[in-house]
């Protein structure tokens, strides 16, 4: 587990996007735990299926911007650091030409929509939260935590400032 998370520290900036599988049955409890203890920031799903038959654990699958699978074996192999980092070439050369062949930069394959980027809101109460704004709902929103963790949150409990920059962002979008 340390060497995917330096793997996400070290990648992450420059378009890696690490998705953590358990696949053993473990309890939320359980998977909470190891993020936790091991400072994970990138998102971890509890189970996973797919077409991709997967032996041994731990496992990565690297894939590149097309979708193509270039790396499947134990994420320790040097072959999976090269895979990523020929990977994110192919992204950075692209992001030189400023589009993809699809017309599309290499890096959206990456992003994630957002209404409101990550930040820091403060509740009535001033506590502060960093996450960011994905959705709005009436007065219910839906922010994604740094560590890709999601949760519903009523904007009226945040300050009078952040609730106008989310009405002001959402009247932006709907233009």
């Amino acid at each position: 587990m340390p060497h995917l998370v330096q793997m996400d520290r070290s990648y992450s900036k420059k378009g890696l996007l690490l998705i953590g599988a358990e696949s053993q049955g473990s309890t939320t409890e359980d998977i909470q735990k190891v993020v936790d203890d091991n400072r994970i920031k990138f998102p971890i799903t509890k189970g996973a299926s797919g077409p991709i038959s997967i032996s041994g654990i731990p496992h990565m699958l690297v894939f590149d911007t097309t979708g193509k699978l270039v790396f499947s074996g134990h994420p320790g192999n040097s072959d999976a650091e090269k895979a990523i980092r020929k990977s994110l070439k192919a992204v950075a050369a692209s992001e030189g030409d400023g589009v993809a062949s699809s017309g599309k930069s290499a890096l959206d394959v990456f992003k994630r929509e957002e209404l409101i980027a990550e930040r820091s809101w403060t509740n009535s109460d001033g506590r502060a939260l960093v996450a960011s704004l994905t959705s709005l709902s009436g007065t219910t929103g839906t922010f994604r935590r740094p560590d890709g963790r999601t949760f519903e949150y009523d904007i009226t409990k945040l300050s009078e400032d952040d609730q106008k920059m989310i009405k002001d962002a959402q009247e932006s979008r709907e233009k």
